[in-house]
């Protein structure tokens, strides 16, 4: 049975308030980001309506309600962009959305008022907008956008007779309310989720970091192997039974034995460099016994004068499993599970790690973002099935094709972006023609037709802190080369030859 604080309410949100507060303010610094951005695009795009205001309705009476009302939303947008600073809560950014929201529903609605196809274009665009436009709480964001479509779709059918097919544009934009309320609600779901995995991996790296430091007083009464060795010529003197278990019992009868199961190193380390006596010291180490399965194990020593000898005290901990799952959940959290690529994650430590690198070096490095063209028509024509198998070939043509030092990481969906060490603009174009032509040329199991891509490309200027000003060019390239008719290749910068 899940507990509360792991329960989800209809919405996708922590049923437990506690935790839910939790995740709101851990996410409050990127949702302000994603707003900041929102407001500001919010108030410019309106305001570049202005000239369609003028070239469609100057002159009508419409034009005087057209430009106050697109007036009160470019000034609603600035004094939220200006409110945005002093906000220190989810509560406060909030209130600020839903002041947006109370702005935007009915001037949008006045706006919608003319029948034609523009305002029926954005009729449809306002649910997307009031949905998934701001951090909303998941009532608040139904109630927005139920409201805003049905007064929307009110003003824009008001004072026509009544036509059948309005019906219809009634039940479709019911459908778009309901199916979009769902992806909220899955999302909601799925971050809340990734993040009660993520403190609890977290949690599970503390509780390791603990067991290791209480080691020390509880190997005493655990049954791990025990060695005690010669200080001074290192050979084994006693070994317990469960070191005897794990060596095995000809090679504890061997004083040369034991030694040729550790590396030259950590064997030297064990007798040469011991903790003084009183002390513990503790290392990791990887042995392998005469069964030949090579072991990673934690060392945990101490000295002593037994007889009059100067001895070493081993206590061996077996942490292959441990060091297998670690291997495996560092696996999982920088790789893409479907197409084996590095995940978004990876790909921005790696080109952090490659900037210094290239400015310290002075060296070029590029990257290219790569998109699958008309990936939806495969999903559809052919099954989700074939579309993951074209992910899957487009991968395995970036591992054959890049060169070690590069990295291709799948940015999500049908996006893919490649950084490129030690390489300029002009490189990047060979290596990314070369890339889209090998696409090109391949050939899907059981599919009738290949695919294509396009592929943007930009160098990382000297004096950027990150890649993401990079990566903003060359998706612009992206989407320029797709505008230029897609399965082509765009720089940064740089006109299309058609």
């Amino acid at each position: 049975m899940r507990t509360r604080a792991h329960a989800f309410s209809r919405g996708g949100e922590f049923s437990d308030p506690a935790r839910e507060s939790e995740f709101r303010a851990e996410r409050l610094p990127e949702w302000l980001r994603y707003c900041r951005l929102a407001f500001f695009w919010a108030a410019l795009l309106t305001a570049l309506f202005y000239a369609n205001d003028f070239l469609r309705f100057y002159g009508r009476p419409h034009f005087a309600v057209a430009v106050t009302t697109r007036s009160i939303l470019v000034l609603v947008s600035l004094g939220c962009l200006a409110a945005l600073p002093r906000v220190r809560g989810f509560r406060e950014l909030h209130t600020l959305g839903l002041v947006w929201c109370a702005a935007a529903v009915p001037a949008c609605a006045v706006l919608l008022s003319p029948q034609t196809e523009a305002a029926l274009f954005f009729l449809f665009v306002l649910p997307i907008i009031y949905i998934l436009g701001f951090p909303l709480v998941f009532s608040a964001a139904a109630a927005v956008s139920l409201l805003g479509s049905g007064l929307a779709l009110a003003f824009h059918l008001a004072g026509k007779p009544w036509a059948a097919w309005e019906l219809g544009l009634l039940l479709a934009l019911g459908t778009e309310n309901a199916v979009l309320l769902l992806l909220l609600s899955r999302s909601n779901r799925l971050q809340r989720r990734e993040w009660a995995a993520s403190r609890a991996a977290e949690r599970a790296g503390q509780e390791l970091d603990e067991h290791r430091r209480m080691l020390q007083t509880l190997l005493r009464a655990v049954p791990a192997p025990l060695l005690i060795l010669s200080r001074s010529h290192g050979a084994l003197l006693q070994a317990n039974a469960a070191a005897r278990r794990f060596f095995g019992e000809a090679a504890c009868a061997d004083a040369g034995a034991i030694r040729a199961c550790f590396q030259a190193g950590d064997f030297a380390r064990l007798t040469e460099n011991p903790p003084p006596a009183g002390e513990v010291a503790e290392f990791e180490a990887r042995v392998v016994p005469p069964d030949g399965r090579p072991r990673d194990v934690l060392l945990v020593t101490t000295t002593a004068v037994a007889g009059g000898r100067e001895t070493v005290l081993a206590i061996l901990l077996d942490v292959t499993r441990r060091k297998e799952m670690e291997a495996h959940l560092q696996w999982l959290a920088s790789t893409d599970p479907l197409t084996g690529l590095a995940n978004r994650s990876r790909f921005f430590e790696e080109s952090a790690r490659e900037i210094s690198r290239a400015r310290r070096e002075e060296k070029p490095l590029a990257v290219l973002m790569a998109d699958i063209d008309f990936f939806k028509r495969i999903n559809d024509a052919r099954g989700h099935d074939a579309g993951d198998a074209a992910l899957r070939a487009f991968a395995g043509l970036c591992r054959s094709l890049l060169r070690g030092q590069d990295l291709a990481a799948r940015m999500g969906g049908e996006e893919f972006a490649v950084l490129l060490p030690e390489t300029g603009r002009e490189g990047a174009l060979v290596l990314a023609e070369r890339l889209r032509a090998a696409v090109e040329g391949l050939r899907l199991d059981g599919a009738a037709g290949g695919m294509t891509i396009s592929v943007g490309v930009s160098e990382v200027l000297p004096g950027e802190p990150g890649v993401d000003a990079a990566l903003s060019r060359a998706d612009h390239a992206l989407y320029e080369a797709k505008r230029a008719g897609r399965n082509r290749v765009l720089a940064y910068g740089v006109a299309s030859a058609g």
